[in-house]
């Protein structure tokens, strides 16, 4: 998707002041969020998040760029800072979806249970969370298709 996937301190010339803002006064206000530069993108995620977390933000970011979602708007604060506007609920919904099949597709949760690993041993393996783990179960049916046949 030439995409390009950065963690705040992987941007260059970022003062040690605005760094600790975005990963320790508020590094629990954002997650992740997209740029377009020209024809490519820039996601940039929150480095200070956990590594499920991570993953997940970064596959919901990647979902609106792979469906073509575009941001409302984006504008300058009065002190010159971006800032984006999110994307239509109908947009956030849909990325949700490809974002968690992305990072849990179908066969993989076959993989887990027809090679009887515990919830915790899928969650490393795959880097994700309890509640993604546990969302994608229900949403894709598998425990109840195994369970009838």
């Amino acid at each position: 998707m030439r995409v390009t996937v950065w963690n705040e301190a992987d941007v260059r010339g970022l003062p040690a002041l605005d760094l600790a803002q975005l990963t320790v006064v508020d590094g629990q206000s954002w997650s992740a969020f997209t740029l377009r530069i020209g024809t490519r993108h820039l996601v940039l995620y929150n480095s200070s998040q956990t590594a499920p977390r991570i993953n997940s933000v970064i596959m919901h970011e990647l979902s609106h760029i792979a469906l073509g979602h575009e941001l409302h708007s984006a504008s300058l604060s009065d002190d010159g800072h971006l800032v984006p506007s999110n994307y239509n609920q109908d947009q956030e919904d849909e990325a949700d979806w490809l974002g968690g099949t992305l990072l849990l597709p179908r066969p993989a949760l076959l993989r887990i249970r027809r090679e009887g690993l515990g919830d915790g041993q899928a969650m490393a393996k795959f880097q994700a969370s309890e509640e993604m783990l546990k969302w994608r179960f229900r949403m894709t049916g598998v425990d109840y298709q195994l369970r009838v046949r």
